[in-house]
């Protein structure tokens, strides 16, 4: 299981999105990547690997795009056990033939890049054992040392047993682009109580509990000035869990997204 995916703390756990043609994301999410149906209506689909329901989606084809100046979805991570799990999806996506947008050994991690038919971005990521998290001497990661090649040899040719690559698949981590780096650091900070883990020249910085290496991440690549409207395609909210709250709540985070966070049962 991951070491820094359980809810004695609150972490995200399912990302919902606005979606304007359900069936063609159904169909990606289930026959590209290989994602396990949790539940279907007609109006949304909760998919995840078959142990974590980590993703929902919504039909709502009446949305509009997100604005370019609108703080929105960057990525969000499905992080697998396994290398050979990573190996099996990768191999996968190139026997389908499916765009790769990219892939990097960050060190902390190996992670591989794309975007769904509806533009939100999926990073399939395995982590490294901390004792390879490069870290600067006040303690917080060092995001200049993340950028070494992507070993795509040692995954293309790698084997794997015959079972799905997501088994036990969680959502690793969530990455935004927001209009303002200075007020969602005292949101995460003060109100959700997370822990900076790395600050990349003030363009974006990295959060986490449990001492992971991040489980949010908001950026500034790009002319972002306004909040994230309601009613948009693409993130609709982010559900936290957790054991030690006191009761379920919704917070909005200075970029306009929703988290929704849940009281469970530990």
């Amino acid at each position: 299981m991951h070491l820094y995916h359980n809810t004695t703390q609150l972490i995200p756990t399912q990302i919902h999105l606005n979606v304007k043609n359900i069936q063609g994301l159904t169909s990606f999410y289930t026959d590209i990547l290989g994602l396990f149906v949790h539940e279907k209506t007609e109006d949304t689909v909760i998919l995840g690997s078959n142990q974590h329901p980590f993703l929902v989606l919504h039909h709502t084809p009446t949305y509009l795009s997100v604005g370019t100046h609108e703080s929105h979805l960057y990525h969000f991570a499905i992080l697998v056990n396994e290398p050979f799990q990573l190996a099996n999806v990768l191999q996968r996506l190139v026997s389908k033939r499916y765009p790769i947008d990219g892939a990097s050994d960050h060190q902390i991690s190996h992670a591989v890049y794309l975007t769904d038919p509806e533009g939100n971005g999926i990073e399939l990521a395995y982590d490294r054992d901390s004792s390879y998290w490069p870290r600067m001497n006040n303690q917080l990661l060092d995001g200049q040392a993340m950028i070494k090649p992507f070993d795509a040899d040692l995954y293309l040719n790698m084997k794997y047993p015959d079972e799905a690559w997501h088994h036990h698949a969680v959502l690793g981590h969530v990455h935004f682009h927001s209009h303002d780096l200075e007020a969602t650091d005292a949101f995460m900070v003060n109100t959700l109580m997370y822990k900076l883990t790395m600050n990349l020249n003030k363009q974006a910085q990295f959060y986490s509990v449990l001492d992971y290496h991040h489980h949010l991440g908001f950026n500034r690549w790009g002319n972002y000035k306004v909040p994230l409207e309601e009613n948009k395609l693409g993130i609709k909210k982010l559900v936290f869990e957790s054991s030690s709250i006191d009761e379920n709540k919704t917070l909005i985070d200075p970029n306009g997204f929703i988290f929704e966070l849940r009281k469970v049962s530990q």
